[in-house]
């Protein structure tokens, strides 16, 4: 049960890092508005995935797809 309560903390940490980062440091112009709307991190702490949402059209989807790539 530990080991779940500190990967949950760990994300949420996660989450919070990347969206500031993505806010106040990341300056690609093909970024459009951006949510990280959740991550999921491996019980071991080793793997990481995010979540995303993208506000805007198909085609600014599709950019910032490629950018964050």
């Amino acid at each position: 049960m530990g080991t779940s309560h500190r990967a949950a903390k760990v994300a949420d940490r996660i989450k919070v890092v990347i969206a500031q980062t993505l806010e106040t440091k990341v300056k690609d112009p093909r970024l459009g508005f951006i949510t990280i709307t959740d991550v999921r991190i491996t019980g071991d702490l080793q793997q990481a995935s995010i979540f995303y949402t993208v506000l805007g059209d198909d085609e600014s989807k599709i950019r910032t797809a490629n950018a964050l790539e």
